[in-house]
């Protein structure tokens, strides 16, 4: 091959097309790789915004629903100025649930009251008896109800002897935790 031919050329030709095919396949496809993974990237990141606008939406839907829902309900706290005056207020509340379903309150007890941050705890230890279903109506009703009530160390047993109107009548014995706001006065001892 003489300098000029026409071979050489082509050969030149040739060397100069496979070096700009080798430097594309160094840095422009890998440039080119890195850009079509950017714009995944960007597609799912404008699919999450797109999601998190929604989920915004609907929380801010939630939180008016919330509130509307809390004004009407009115306080989960008992307004009481006493612990005594509270565990009345419990009282009387419990008494009207059992009252409506045919249940028969056979004792009522006061427990510790403790301050929990702002509010004071106004516990009872109460002992009834009712049949299967004036009981699901019960507890739903305390633990869905105002003023919010806590249920614990419930223990329910069959009677072996027939209440009166009540079938299959059950004992119950149950502690009820409810809280009333500690700033309206100072806890009793």
């Amino acid at each position: 091959m003489t300098r000029g031919s026409p071979a050489s050329r082509f050969a030149a030709l040739l060397l100069l097309v496979a070096t700009i095919l080798a430097a594309y396949w160094l840095v422009g496809w890998r440039l080119q790789a890195a850009y079509q993974e950017a714009l995944a990237n960007i597609g799912d990141r404008r699919l999450v915004l797109a999601r998190m606008a929604v989920a915004k939406t609907h929380d801010n839907a939630l939180a008016v629903t919330l509130r509307t829902h809390e004004e009407t309900a009115g306080d989960s706290a008992i307004a009481a100025e006493t612990d005594s005056s509270a565990a009345a207020l419990l009282q009387s509340h419990l008494q009207k649930l059992l009252e409506t379903n045919a249940a028969q309150l056979t004792s009522v007890e006061a427990l510790q009251n403790e301050t929990r941050n702002s509010y004071r705890t106004v516990s009872l230890r109460a002992q009834f008896t009712t049949g299967h279903e004036g009981l699901r109506q019960i507890l739903f009703a305390l633990e869905v109800g105002r003023p919010v009530v806590f249920l614990d160390n419930m223990t329910i047993s069959a009677r072996s002897v027939r209440a009166f109107g009540v079938e299959r009548p059950l004992d119950v014995q149950v502690d009820l935790t409810a809280f009333r706001d500690s700033d309206s006065s100072e806890p009793q001892r």
